[in-house]
Formats: C-alpha cells, sequence, structure tokens
C-alpha cells in the first residue's frame, strides 16, 4: 500500500489535493472502483476516463492519475476531501512505471507464460498447483497484454508470494517488454505455432518473440518447455539457461516429467500417471504417481504437465500439486460443458482458436460424441498467408476423425467446409453459412433430427462471438 505522496513521487509528477491518501489496486472502470483503488483516466476508442474522474472517487478511489494535456481544456473540479490528483504525460506510461516498482517491492518470484495455444490454461493451472503452497496472484481472465499485464501486477495483494503471470505479444519486442515490468524467474512456453503470422510475417519471428521470455530470466531461473513443440527443441539447443522439459512421447527432446496412459473418464476428465527422470536440481519421485485431470485431450495433459513441472522446480509436494489439478477452475469460455437442446452436450470452447488449438478440440469431440458429433466452426484470424491452408487443414481433420456433421460460419471457414469434402466427408453433412444466425438455425434444425445424446463443438477466434451460437442452443 502506498499513499498518494509516495505514488507521485514515484511518477516524479505533482500531487494535487490530499498527500496522504492511501491507496492499493487499481481500476480503469470507474464502475469498479473500490475503496482505495488508484484510478487510471485512460483514454479509449469510445471512451475517455477523464469523463468519469469525479464518478471516480464518488465510487471509492482514493487517487486519479489523469493526463495534463486533456485536463487544460476541462471545466475545473474540486478535489474531494482525502483524495488525491496526480497530472501526467501519458496514464499507460504511469501504469506501467508504477506495476514496474510495485512488483520490485512486492518481492514474490515471478512465472511468467507465454505460448501460442494454452497459455491461459496453463496459467490457471500453474496457480492450482502453487496455491497449495503459496499466496499467488495470477492474471484475471487473459489480461496478458500492456494494459492488463500491469494492472495485474497493481492488484497483487502484498503479502502475494507468487505472481503467476501470462504474456501475450502481437509483436517483436512486447514480451520483453512485459518482462522488464515484472522480470520472471521461470518463464513456461507452452507451443510456438502460427498463431500472428499475419503480423509477424514469418515462423522464426513469431519464435523469436515468444523467445523473449526464456532470454530475460536471470542466471539463477529456469525455462519450462515442451518437448513435443519443435521450435522450442530448436531454441533451446542455442539457450544456456537452465532447463526443464515435460511431455508425453519426447518428440522433440527427452522429458524431465511425462505423462502417460492417458485414459478418459467421465465426461471431460482425464486420467494419466507420471514419470520422471533423473534431474539433480529438484526431487524425483519413484512411486507412480496418477493425476485425475477435470479436461480432455493430450493438450489440456501437456499444460498440467507444465503447470506440475513448475511445481516441482518451486519445492510444491508432487501429491499436492495434482490434487490443485483435480479441483482447479479455469477461465471462462474455454472447453464449457454445457446442456443442449435435445438432450446433446454442448462443448463451447470459443476464447480463441488456430489450426492446433481446432485439431485439438475435435479430437475431444470425436474422443467423447461417439457416433452422433456436430462441429460448428468460425474463422480462425491472424494466419496471415497461411489462413487458406490453416482453415483447410481443419476441415481435413473433421473428416479423418470421422465427425458426422459440419457448419461452418464466415468467408474463411468456407476453406474449412472444403478441406472437409476433399476428404470424403459427404456434401449432405456439410454447411456453410456467412453469419452466425444461419448457422444456428440450421444447428436446431439438425439437433432436432439428430438422436438424443449428440455432441456439439462450438469454436472459433474470439471475434466471432460464437458463444452466441452456445446460447441459442443451451437447453433451459
Amino acid at each position: 500500500m502506498w499513499d498518494s505522496q509516495k505514488i507521485a513521487a514515484l511518477l516524479k509528477e505533482e500531487l494535487w489535493g490530499n498527500s496522504q491518501a492511501l491507496a492499493f489496486g487499481c481500476c480503469i472502470d470507474s464502475r469498479l472502483a473500490k475503496e482505495g483503488n488508484i484510478f487510471f483516466a485512460l483514454v479509449g476508442e469510445k471512451v475517455d476516463g477523464h469523463d468519469y474522474i469525479e464518478a471516480a472517487w464518488q465510487k471509492g478511489a482514493s487517487v486519479v492519475i489523469a493526463e495534463k494535456e486533456r485536463l487544460e481544456n476541462r471545466p475545473a473540479f474540486i478535489i474531494p476531501d482525502g483524495k488525491a490528483l496526480i497530472q501526467v504525460e501519458s496514464c499507460l506510461d504511469a501504469m506501467q512505471s508504477l506495476a514496474r516498482s510495485w512488483s520490485r517491492q512486492l518481492g514474490a518470484k515471478v512465472v511468467a507464460i507465454t505460448g501460442s495455444n494454452g497459455k491461459t490454461t496453463t496459467k490457471d493451472m500453474v496457480a492450482a498447483v502453487l496455491s497449495r503452497k503459496y499466496r499467488v496472484h495470477k492474471n484475471l481472465e487473459n489480461q496478458n497484454n500492456e494494459l492488463g499485464f500491469p494492472m495485474t501486477i497493481l492488484n497483487a495483494p502484498e503479502n502475494t508470494e507468487i505472481l503467476v503471470l501470462e504474456m501475450g505479444m502481437r509483436g517483436l519486442g512486447q514480451i520483453a517488454f512485459l518482462c522488464s515490468i515484472a522480470r520472471p524467474d521461470i518463464g513456461v512456453i507452452t507451443n510456438i505455432g502460427t498463431t500472428h503470422l499475419e503480423l509477424l510475417g514469418t515462423q522464426e519471428n513469431i519464435a523469436r518473440a515468444k523467445w523473449e521470455l526464456i532470454e530475460a530470466l536471470p542466471p539463477g531461473g529456469f525455462a519450462v518447455l515442451n518437448s513435443e513443440d519443435e521450435w522450442s527443441g530448436k531454441l533451446a539447443q542455442k539457450s544456456s539457461v537452465k532447463q526443464f522439459f515435460y511431455g508425453l512421447a519426447g518428440k522433440f527432446h527427452k522429458p524431465n516429467l511425462r505423462g502417460l496412459n492417458l485414459t478418459p473418464f467421465g465426461a471431460l476428465g482425464t486420467h494419466f500417471t507420471l514419470e520422471s527422470e533423473n534431474w539433480g536440481q529438484v526431487p524425483v519421485f519413484t512411486s507412480p504417481v496418477t493425476v485425475k485431470l477435470p479436461l480432455p485431450g493430450e493438450h489440456n495433459v501437456l499444460d498440467s504437465l507444465a503447470a506440475l513441472s513448475v511445481g516441482m522446480l518451486l519445492e510444491v509436494p508432487l501429491q499436492e500439486g495434482c490434487e490443485g489439478l483435480a479441483t482447479m477452475e479455469l477461465s471462462r469460455m474455454r472447453l464449457e460443458l454445457q446442456p443442449g437442446i435435445y438432450e446433446s452436450t454442448l462443448i463451447s470452447d470459443v476464447y480463441n482458436a488456430n489450426p492446433t488449438s481446432m485439431k485439438a478440440s475435435l479430437q475431444v469431440l470425436r474422443e467423447r460424441g461417439g457416433a452422433s458429433t456436430l462441429a460448428i466452426l468460425g474463422e480462425m484470424y491472424e494466419l496471415g498467408e497461411t489462413s487458406r491452408e490453416g482453415h483447410y487443414e481443419v476441415g481435413q481433420a473433421v473428416a479423418d476423425l470421422g465427425i458426422t456433421e459440419l457448419i461452418t460460419v464466415g468467408k474463411l471457414a468456407e476453406e474449412t467446409a472444403r478441406g472437409a469434402l476433399a476428404r470424403g466427408l459427404s456434401p449432405e453433412r456439410i454447411y456453410s453459412f456467412p453469419e452466425r444466425a444461419g448457422a444456428i438455425k440450421k444447428a436446431q434444425e439438425l439437433l432436432a433430427r439428430l438422436s438424443q445424446g449428440t455432441w456439439v463443438l462450438i469454436k472459433a477466434s474470439r471475434g466471432m462471438r460464437m458463444e452466441e451460437v452456445t446460447e441459442a442452443l443451451r437447453r433451459g
């Protein structure tokens, strides 16, 4: 907790109002301001936070940080008793600077996570494992960019022992910048795929951007890497950072922690056992350990292995870590199981999508759905020149896995339909629509005539708003 005078000193800016106003945590929406918060009057595309300064004070914010230029042409207002105002050049820069200072003051260990797929799920899993021993603070949902990342840090309680921080990126240098705010002790890369190819141009640039996390680790830090990921294996060979690999088959590197004997259980769960290679810097277990993961698919098992690897490095008893995974809660819109109309079962995985995650979710649909399955697939964004190929490959996977019905949504997803058709799925089982409304109507018709107990996967990139499809097909 800081007082307003301390905040002004850290920012090297002038303070107006009460110099002893105590502040903890932050917000950018005046409606969400809590007692004692710092309110940053950020300027967005449609909303100017400076219009809500007085509202933030009324809701309980003790300190407002606003931009000098934005205040110049506004009517003067009275700062309430006990409150403070600090004027800065940039609210975002001020937030990032204060987050850097708060991170240093906390002194918490930092576990940072990035990757093309699975980073939010892995973040949730790492937090679940570490929470069995430590006081952990993590990003809400996927607040992982230059705005959400510093907000996460500033909202970390004073007694936080470990920060578990997801890092997103849209270009070279962005992960390195986030690492300068909260210096990571352990860096986890889930995988290096083709997401953001449209922005970065080449697979090599994507790999370079992700690897900035590993390059930012201190001499005593650890890189936790996926042995099934080709680029992680390549880059690890050139790095002197201490490395801990996790995996299943060990396709590109021998894993230090391996998952074996994957077996489905329940509606969406997976049982598997653990095997540990002899590795001098973490305790090695000898007796078989069974993990009861409440999620399906090899991709989620890999993410859980990453979390257990971090736990081993930070001396969380393995059985405790497994219990943390068994009771974990995921961020919203990821593999949510919901009851659907006509006794169907909906797998709503609508937060994001790329070819790798699409294929993984289709595998789950095939594994759990049995004889009657419907995939409702929308567009995948940010694939650049590989967009057509990526959608086409997903369609091929639909046919190869034996999914019985396919609905596509959006112009780009027509390539998914073509891929399924080319691979042998009957044209009578493929339906393409430019918008969600047509897809919803057709899905309702199909579920009315298909056998009860049909499983439905709904997935696309976030911008497709496919949660509206889920809602239209939900029962009750």
